[in-house]
Protein backbone atom coordinates (compact mmCIF):
# COMPACT_ATOMS: atom_id res chain seq x y z
CA UNK A 1 0.00 0.00 0.00
CA UNK A 2 1.01 3.17 -0.69
CA UNK A 3 2.24 4.99 2.79
CA UNK A 4 0.92 8.69 1.28
CA UNK A 5 -2.71 7.33 -0.04
CA UNK A 6 -3.41 5.85 3.84
CA UNK A 7 -2.31 9.12 5.70
CA UNK A 8 -4.88 11.23 2.80
CA UNK A 9 -7.62 8.84 4.05
CA UNK A 10 -6.45 9.60 7.35
CA UNK A 11 -6.56 13.54 6.21
CA UNK A 12 -9.52 12.87 4.46
CA UNK A 13 -11.82 11.23 6.93
CA UNK A 14 -11.32 13.17 10.04
CA UNK A 15 -14.40 14.32 11.90
CA UNK A 16 -16.17 12.04 10.30
CA UNK A 17 -16.46 13.65 6.87
CA UNK A 18 -16.78 11.69 4.19
CA UNK A 19 -14.30 10.57 0.92
CA UNK A 20 -15.06 11.64 -2.63
CA UNK A 21 -11.76 9.37 -4.17
CA UNK A 22 -9.66 11.31 -6.28
CA UNK A 23 -8.02 8.48 -7.85
CA UNK A 24 -7.86 5.14 -9.10
CA UNK A 25 -5.06 4.09 -6.49
CA UNK A 26 -6.74 5.86 -3.70
CA UNK A 27 -10.02 3.33 -4.85
CA UNK A 28 -8.17 0.44 -4.94
CA UNK A 29 -5.91 1.20 -1.33
CA UNK A 30 -9.72 1.64 0.16
CA UNK A 31 -10.72 -2.24 -1.38
CA UNK A 32 -7.70 -3.69 -0.26
CA UNK A 33 -8.52 -2.74 3.37
CA UNK A 34 -12.13 -3.81 2.65
CA UNK A 35 -13.90 -0.45 3.55
CA UNK A 36 -16.61 -0.06 1.26
CA UNK A 37 -17.96 2.38 -0.78
CA UNK A 38 -22.28 4.02 -0.12
CA UNK A 39 -24.71 4.42 -3.11
CA UNK A 40 -23.10 7.58 -3.91
CA UNK A 41 -19.55 6.59 -4.57
CA UNK A 42 -18.43 8.00 -1.37
CA UNK A 43 -16.42 6.84 1.94
CA UNK A 44 -17.38 7.35 5.45
CA UNK A 45 -15.29 5.72 7.73
CA UNK A 46 -16.11 4.10 11.34
CA UNK A 47 -13.61 4.96 14.11
CA UNK A 48 -12.41 1.40 14.23
CA UNK A 49 -11.87 1.88 10.67
CA UNK A 50 -9.75 4.64 10.96
CA UNK A 51 -7.83 3.00 13.65
CA UNK A 52 -7.37 -0.02 11.32
CA UNK A 53 -6.10 2.85 8.33
CA UNK A 54 -3.32 4.49 11.47
CA UNK A 55 -1.96 1.11 12.25
CA UNK A 56 -1.31 -0.10 8.62
CA UNK A 57 -0.01 3.27 7.69
CA UNK A 58 2.49 2.36 10.84
CA UNK A 59 3.01 -0.80 9.78
CA UNK A 60 4.46 0.41 6.31
CA UNK A 61 6.60 2.75 7.50
CA UNK A 62 4.35 6.30 8.18
CA UNK A 63 6.13 8.35 10.42
CA UNK A 64 3.70 8.14 13.77
CA UNK A 65 3.34 12.26 13.80
CA UNK A 66 1.97 12.25 10.36
CA UNK A 67 -0.41 9.10 11.53
CA UNK A 68 -1.29 11.13 14.81
CA UNK A 69 -1.99 14.45 13.32
CA UNK A 70 -4.50 13.21 11.30
CA UNK A 71 -6.31 11.76 14.21
CA UNK A 72 -8.92 12.80 16.59
CA UNK A 73 -8.85 12.59 20.01
CA UNK A 74 -11.30 9.70 20.33
CA UNK A 75 -9.52 8.15 17.45
CA UNK A 76 -6.25 8.72 19.94
CA UNK A 77 -7.95 6.52 22.70
CA UNK A 78 -9.60 3.91 20.45
CA UNK A 79 -6.04 3.53 19.44
CA UNK A 80 -4.99 2.81 22.62
CA UNK A 81 -7.81 0.28 24.12
CA UNK A 82 -7.40 -1.76 20.79
CA UNK A 83 -3.80 -1.97 21.50
CA UNK A 84 -4.27 -2.94 24.83
CA UNK A 85 -7.21 -5.29 23.47
CA UNK A 86 -4.73 -7.31 21.10
CA UNK A 87 -2.83 -7.69 24.08
CA UNK A 88 -5.13 -9.87 26.13
CA UNK A 89 -6.60 -6.57 28.33
CA UNK A 90 -9.92 -6.25 28.99
CA UNK A 91 -11.11 -2.93 28.43
CA UNK A 92 -13.37 0.39 29.06
CA UNK A 93 -12.96 3.83 27.68
CA UNK A 94 -14.09 7.75 29.11
CA UNK A 95 -14.49 5.90 32.71
CA UNK A 96 -16.66 8.75 34.23
CA UNK A 97 -18.48 9.89 37.69
CA UNK A 98 -20.11 12.66 37.94
CA UNK A 99 -19.05 15.27 40.69
CA UNK A 100 -21.49 16.53 43.51
CA UNK A 101 -20.82 18.88 46.61
CA UNK A 102 -19.03 16.35 48.28
CA UNK A 103 -16.90 14.43 45.49
CA UNK A 104 -15.30 16.07 42.52
CA UNK A 105 -16.14 14.59 39.06
CA UNK A 106 -13.38 12.09 37.55
CA UNK A 107 -12.97 11.10 33.57
CA UNK A 108 -10.33 8.39 32.68
CA UNK A 109 -9.81 7.84 29.10
CA UNK A 110 -8.72 4.08 29.33
CA UNK A 111 -8.92 1.30 31.79
CA UNK A 112 -7.35 -2.01 31.31
CA UNK A 113 -7.73 -4.97 33.16
CA UNK A 114 -5.87 -7.99 33.04
CA UNK A 115 -5.71 -10.74 35.85
CA UNK A 116 -4.72 -9.10 38.81
CA UNK A 117 -2.82 -5.88 37.00
CA UNK A 118 -5.12 -2.26 35.97
CA UNK A 119 -3.79 -0.49 33.99
CA UNK A 120 -5.35 3.89 34.16
CA UNK A 121 -4.44 5.31 31.09
CA UNK A 122 -4.38 9.24 30.14
CA UNK A 123 -4.40 9.22 26.82
CA UNK A 124 -2.36 12.87 25.66
CA UNK A 125 -2.40 13.55 22.00
CA UNK A 126 0.64 15.75 22.49
CA UNK A 127 4.51 15.57 22.90
CA UNK A 128 7.01 16.35 24.96
CA UNK A 129 8.76 18.99 23.58
CA UNK A 130 9.86 22.54 24.82
CA UNK A 131 7.41 24.00 27.55
CA UNK A 132 5.80 20.59 27.76
CA UNK A 133 7.98 18.92 30.83
CA UNK A 134 6.11 21.28 32.94
CA UNK A 135 2.44 20.14 31.65
CA UNK A 136 3.66 16.88 31.86
CA UNK A 137 4.10 16.05 35.41
CA UNK A 138 1.34 18.06 36.32
CA UNK A 139 -0.75 15.60 34.16
CA UNK A 140 0.90 12.64 35.80
CA UNK A 141 0.35 13.87 39.28
CA UNK A 142 -3.27 14.44 38.46
CA UNK A 143 -3.01 10.53 37.02
CA UNK A 144 -2.08 9.51 39.95
CA UNK A 145 -5.05 10.80 42.18
CA UNK A 146 -7.55 10.01 39.58
CA UNK A 147 -5.66 5.92 40.43
CA UNK A 148 -6.03 6.44 44.31
CA UNK A 149 -9.58 7.44 44.01
CA UNK A 150 -10.36 4.29 41.11
CA UNK A 151 -9.09 2.13 43.74
CA UNK A 152 -11.98 2.35 45.79
CA UNK A 153 -14.47 2.15 42.93
CA UNK A 154 -13.75 -1.03 41.73
CA UNK A 155 -17.67 -2.12 42.21
CA UNK A 156 -18.34 0.60 39.70
CA UNK A 157 -15.79 -0.28 37.50
CA UNK A 158 -16.98 -3.84 37.74
CA UNK A 159 -20.25 -2.79 35.96
CA UNK A 160 -18.39 -1.66 32.59
CA UNK A 161 -15.83 -4.81 32.98
CA UNK A 162 -17.37 -7.64 33.68
CA UNK A 163 -14.57 -9.96 33.93
CA UNK A 164 -13.23 -8.48 37.52
CA UNK A 165 -14.02 -10.72 39.90
CA UNK A 166 -13.29 -10.08 43.87
CA UNK A 167 -9.89 -9.94 44.69
CA UNK A 168 -7.20 -7.88 45.27
CA UNK A 169 -5.85 -5.65 42.24
CA UNK A 170 -2.65 -3.62 41.65
CA UNK A 171 -3.53 -0.53 39.96
CA UNK A 172 -0.92 1.57 37.79
CA UNK A 173 -1.41 5.07 36.35
CA UNK A 174 0.26 5.15 32.71
CA UNK A 175 0.49 8.48 30.44
CA UNK A 176 0.29 7.59 27.03
CA UNK A 177 1.71 10.15 24.68
CA UNK A 178 3.38 10.68 20.82
CA UNK A 179 6.71 12.28 19.63
CA UNK A 180 9.06 10.83 22.82
CA UNK A 181 11.33 8.32 21.50
CA UNK A 182 11.19 6.14 24.54
CA UNK A 183 9.60 5.00 27.76
CA UNK A 184 10.18 7.49 30.40
CA UNK A 185 9.10 7.60 34.25
CA UNK A 186 7.88 10.74 35.44
CA UNK A 187 8.14 10.49 39.97
CA UNK A 188 7.45 6.37 39.17
CA UNK A 189 4.57 7.01 36.24
CA UNK A 190 5.51 5.33 32.98
CA UNK A 191 5.04 7.71 29.99
CA UNK A 192 4.88 5.79 27.16
CA UNK A 193 5.11 7.03 22.94
CA UNK A 194 2.14 5.23 21.69
CA UNK A 195 3.46 3.25 18.79
CA UNK A 196 5.66 1.67 21.83
CA UNK A 197 3.06 1.00 23.81
CA UNK A 198 2.56 -2.77 22.34
CA UNK A 199 6.28 -3.61 23.55
CA UNK A 200 5.64 -1.89 26.84
CA UNK A 201 2.54 -4.22 27.63
CA UNK A 202 4.75 -7.13 26.57
CA UNK A 203 7.62 -6.05 29.02
CA UNK A 204 5.33 -4.81 31.45
CA UNK A 205 6.88 -7.34 33.80
CA UNK A 206 10.29 -5.70 33.96
CA UNK A 207 9.41 -2.61 34.81
CA UNK A 208 7.63 -3.61 37.88
CA UNK A 209 10.22 -2.50 40.17
CA UNK A 210 10.28 1.13 39.01
CA UNK A 211 7.02 2.08 38.75
CA UNK A 212 4.11 3.47 41.30
CA UNK A 213 1.02 1.83 41.68
CA UNK A 214 -2.01 1.36 44.36
CA UNK A 215 -3.09 -1.30 46.07
CA UNK A 216 -7.60 -1.94 45.45
CA UNK A 217 -9.20 -4.45 46.85
CA UNK A 218 -13.02 -5.62 45.20
CA UNK A 219 -15.26 -6.91 47.78
CA UNK A 220 -18.81 -7.23 46.82
CA UNK A 221 -19.64 -8.21 50.49
CA UNK A 222 -17.97 -4.84 51.85
CA UNK A 223 -19.90 -2.90 49.18
CA UNK A 224 -23.10 -4.64 50.25
CA UNK A 225 -22.82 -3.64 53.53
CA UNK A 226 -22.07 -0.12 52.62
CA UNK A 227 -25.63 0.02 50.84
Amino acid sequence: MIPQILVSILKHSKDDSPIHSTSDLMTRVLDELGILADSGGMWTLSRSERIDVALKAISVGVEPESVVSNMTWKDFEGLVAQILTENNFDCTESFRRRGNKLEEGMEIDVIGVKGNSILVIDAKMWGVRAGKTTALIEAVKKQVIRTERLAGQLERLSKKITSLKPRQYTLTPVMVTWLIEDVELYEGVPVVPVFKLNSFLLELSNFQDLISSIEGVLDYRMEQTKL
